[in-house]
C-alpha cells in the first residue's frame, strides 16, 4: 500500500514540471537589439536627412507596434510577465526596428540626383570642422550634412560649389551618398 502511494505521488509530481526559465535569452536578445539598433541609428543618422524628432517618433512607433503583439505570444516564446514585455519592447524591439528601417531606406535607393550648390561662405565651428553655407541657405538645418573634415581644407582653394549626390530611399527619406567640392 505504501509503495502504491509513493508511486502515485511520484507520477503526480512528474506531470507538473516547472517551466524552463528563459530570462537569459530575454536579456541577451534585448541587449543585442539595443546595441545593434543604436549603432545603426547613429551610423545612418549622419548621412540621412532626418530630424532627431523623427527618430524619436520612429522609436515610439516601433515600441507601440511591439505592444500590439498579444502577451500570450510573448509568454509562449519567452514566458514573459507584463513588465518584461514592456522592457523587451522598449529596449530591444524599438531601437532594432528603427535601425533596420533606416538601413532599408539607405540600401534601396529609388531616385538619385546630383546637384551643384554655390558656396556662399565657409567657416570653422567650435569643434574645428569646416562648415559650408550654401546658396539660399539650402540644408541650413542639416549642419551634419554640411560639415566637412579638415582634410577637405587642402582641396578648397579655387572651389566655389559643393556637389551633393542625394538618393531618395525606400521610405522616402533622402540619403547623402557623396559630397565633393567642385569648381
Amino acid at each position: 500500500m505504501q509503495t502504491l502511494k509513493k508511486h502515485t505521488e511520484k507520477s503526480k509530481s512528474s506531470n507538473y514540471l516547472p517551466k524552463k526559465d528563459k530570462s537569459l535569452l530575454f536579456i541577451t536578445l534585448a541587449v543585442l537589439g539595443l546595441f545593434v539598433g543604436t549603432l545603426l541609428i547613429i551610423g545612418l543618422y549622419s548621412i540621412t536627412i532626418i530630424s532627431l524628432y523623427t527618430i524619436i517618433k520612429l522609436l515610439i512607433g516601433f515600441a507601440i507596434v511591439g505592444f500590439l503583439i498579444p502577451l500570450k505570444y510573448y509568454q509562449k516564446w519567452f514566458y514573459f510577465l507584463k513588465y518584461e514585455m514592456i522592457v523587451f519592447n522598449i529596449i530591444g524591439i524599438s531601437p532594432l526596428f528603427t535601425g533596420l528601417f533606416l538601413l532599408l531606406n539607405f540600401t534601396v535607393p529609388l531616385n538619385t540626383t546630383i546637384t551643384d550648390y554655390k558656396i556662399e561662405k565657409i567657416y570653422f565651428d567650435d569643434s574645428q570642422y569646416m562648415v559650408v553655407v550654401l546658396e539660399n541657405k539650402i540644408f541650413s538645418e542639416e549642419q551634419r550634412i554640411l560639415k566637412l573634415s579638415n582634410k577637405s581644407l587642402i582641396k578648397i582653394e579655387g572651389k566655389n560649389a559643393l556637389k551633393l549626390t542625394l538618393s531618395k530611399g525606400l521610405f522616402g527619406l533622402d540619403v547623402v551618398n557623396d559630397r565633393e567640392l567642385v569648381d
